[in-house]
């Protein structure tokens, strides 16, 4: 008993010789190719990649659930340090650094997870880093300001 397939047969015939119209059209242009390179490891980086919206979206909600998240820190955090007698003015801006400088940093971690590739080079990290960087400092100096 042989089995049958409703599958097509493969095609092992070579492709049809091109008229001369099509061997001198170009087959891409030059502009709308972007350069990729993939390099092994642990991780799969293909460098050169484009984002997709799936991808894109979900970075974009887990960034605004994080910031719902970090506010409702900054208000705790602030609520709690005007209870440690600091002035309310001190401790809300110290809030707002604490605030600024956690979604900096997560900000950077979601795009390395959307798309390492693209969103870890220099000219989307050092800013960020540096945003960060300053509102954490920013923040440990108001953290022992008292009244």
């Amino acid at each position: 008993m042989s089995q049958k397939s409703s599958l097509p047969a493969p095609v092992t015939d070579q492709p049809a010789t091109a008229t001369p119209s099509e061997q001198t059209a170009p087959a891409t242009t030059a502009g709308t190719q972007q350069p990729t390179a993939t390099f092994t490891g642990d991780w799969d980086i293909q460098v050169g990649e484009q984002t997709s919206s799936r991808d894109a979206l979900i970075g974009g909600v887990v960034l605004l659930v994080l910031a719902v998240l970090f506010f409702v820190v900054k208000n705790a955090y602030a609520n709690w340090r005007v209870k440690e007698r600091v002035a309310p003015s001190r401790a809300n801006a110290s809030g707002w650094f604490l605030f600024i400088g956690l979604m900096a940093v997560a900000t950077v971690t979601v795009l390395a997870f959307v798309n390492a590739g693209r969103f870890l080079a220099p000219l989307y990290l050092v800013p960020m880093s540096a945003l960060a960087g300053v509102s954490l400092i920013a923040w440990l100096a108001t953290f022992s300001a008292k009244r």
